[in-house]
């Protein structure tokens, strides 16, 4: 758990380089490269773990093999991420995830009937996304990105990063050792900023 919360710490401070410099060294091999990027991204495998369980109905038993697939496509996003496309790489794993998982659900028969629930409920990309479509998108993104970035303080934009990363107040609290009511004043005028340039 020390090793953890080290790690959730210290990805707060880490820049992207350094997160692009982390999963360069997964693509090379380097030894517990990959346990780091799991370690931060532990909250993310457990959110969307849970989250697709309950909206298929699945049982407790099953977490263990999920989690485990959430975990594969992690580190299968790990060795493709490309920093050129313009995305975040939290933004990228958490689709290879949820897509993962899904994917493993629907091929499991035994939890009946689990393409009632439509595709795109559960994933933040457009119905119908095409290569072209996602492209135009993550242009769009780069530069309200931009506006959002600039308009934030350092503070906000450290709560704002894991508040997308699907983390609760609490968790976030604990990230960066600040109160919770902290992370909640912050959130708060961070949707008080984005309702202004949006």
């Amino acid at each position: 758990m020390l090793f953890h919360f080290y790690y959730v710490c210290r990805e707060v401070v880490i820049l992207n380089n350094d997160i692009n410099a982390l999963l360069n060294d997964v693509k090379n091999g380097k030894p517990l490269s990959f346990d780091a990027v799991y370690s931060l991204y532990l909250p993310l495998i457990q959110s969307a773990t849970l989250k697709l369980m309950k909206a298929y109905g699945i049982g407790g038993s099953q977490e263990d093999d999920i989690a485990q697939e959430a975990a594969l496509a992690l580190y299968k996003a790990a060795l493709a991420f490309d920093t050129a496309k313009g995305v975040s790489f939290g933004h990228y794993a958490k689709i290879c995830i949820q897509n993962r998982i899904i994917s493993y659900i629907r091929s499991n028969e035994s939890h009946g009937e689990a393409g009632d629930i439509p595709y795109e409920f559960y994933c933040d990309i457009p119905a119908g996304g095409t290569p072209e479509e996602l492209l135009i998108s993550a242009e769009s993104l780069g530069e309200l990105n931009d506006k959002i970035s600039s308009s934030l303080t350092e503070f906000e934009a450290t709560v704002f990063r894991l508040y997308l990363e699907d983390l609760s107040y609490e968790d976030i609290s604990h990230a960066i050792s600040r109160p919770k009511k902290s992370v909640d004043n912050a959130i708060s005028r961070i949707k008080a900023k984005l309702r202004k340039l949006l």
